[in-house]
């Protein structure tokens, strides 16, 4: 019943995209994003030209025509932008349609995957629940703790450390199993144009950001970088890891327990047509991830710190 309930409900969400005008999509601001690692990145602009809003309105199913009035484009400059986009392997024809190969998700997708989000956030906030005693304990063994209360490092713990920083690699190495990420004009990366939202992350999705000072959370253009008493020797930076470490079999279990209902999402939710399982899936976890912080925070098991951001240094 819940897999109905949600595949239902995310259903209709998508059916209210009909409607969404091709002024709208230019009204509206985006995000990219990349997972990446050396010099594995576009060979382009994706800005340029108002590609990003292509590929948004070929998501949405509008044809290329629309575009092309609106910026005003021949069909000749309009066909030479899609064919470099194909080139780059940004796009793909299917079923008589250009298509984005890229995730892209609007304010309409996102309301949708978090629907979708819910079995398995829920699995995931309740696992680590149970499991905090031991994350606890461990805790207990970082030099951190010497100063700092486990209360005041447990967003940046039960979220980052367990779920996304010092674990993504792992779910995408031993839940999806791939061996290198999408080859895309000779280079390895996921890429996603996201809707943007005012004055945080769009959908308001956490995530590490690691420089001279590190912030965890989803407001960090906006974070105070000024100063921080927030600090991860190397020696608890192993603590880290080995807690992500224990909690990977757990996470694991989940994913493959509803390892099913994620590809009857893909389906369902149309980005079957467009991107790999792996690539819908990596992206689709921070959705699942941010939503099981928020539903621990609701759980008092964490406090997400004022301004949505956690600043942190590595020794």
């Amino acid at each position: 019943m819940a897999l109905w309930v949600a595949l239902t409900a995310a259903c209709n969400a998508q059916e209210g995209n009909a409607g969404i005008s091709i002024d709208s999509l230019f009204e509206r601001k985006y995000q990219h994003k990349l997972i990446s690692s050396g010099d594995n990145f576009p060979d382009f602009r994706v800005r340029k030209a108002r590609q990003d809003v292509l590929l948004v309105a070929l998501h949405m199913g509008m044809p290329l025509e629309e575009f092309q009035s609106k910026m005003g484009f021949s069909k000749v400059k309009a066909d030479s932008i899609i064919k470099a986009l194909e080139t780059s392997s940004w796009v793909h024809k299917t079923g008589g349609r250009y298509k984005p190969t890229v995730f892209i998700a609007t304010r309409e997708d996102g309301r949708e995957l978090y629907e979708y989000a819910a079995p398995i956030s829920e699995d995931i906030a309740r696992t680590i629940e149970e499991k905090l005693p031991l994350i606890e304990q461990k805790f207990q063994q970082t030099r951190i703790s010497k100063e700092h209360s486990m209360e005041r490092w447990a967003f940046m713990i039960l979220s980052n450390v367990l779920l996304d920083n010092w674990q993504i690699n792992n779910v995408e190495d031993q839940f999806l199993g791939t061996a290198a990420r999408p080859l895309r004009h000779g280079k390895n990366y996921y890429a996603a144009i996201l809707e943007a939202e005012q004055g945080r992350e769009s959908f308001g999705i956490y995530g590490n950001q690691f420089g001279e000072v590190c912030i965890y959370g989803n407001n960090r253009v906006n974070a105070d970088l000024s100063s921080t008493d927030n600090y991860v020797s190397g020696a608890d930076n192993e603590i880290f890891r080995d807690m992500a470490s224990v909690f990977l079999p757990d996470l694991l279990q989940i994913l493959k327990k509803h390892e099913n209902y994620c590809r009857e999402v893909y389906v369902r939710s149309g980005y079957a047509d467009e991107i790999t399982f792996e690539e819908f899936f990596i992206w689709w976890y921070h959705f699942i991830y941010t939503q099981a912080t928020d539903l621990m925070s609701a759980a008092n098991l964490l406090t997400i710190p004022e301004g949505g951001n956690f600043v942190y240094k590595m020794q």
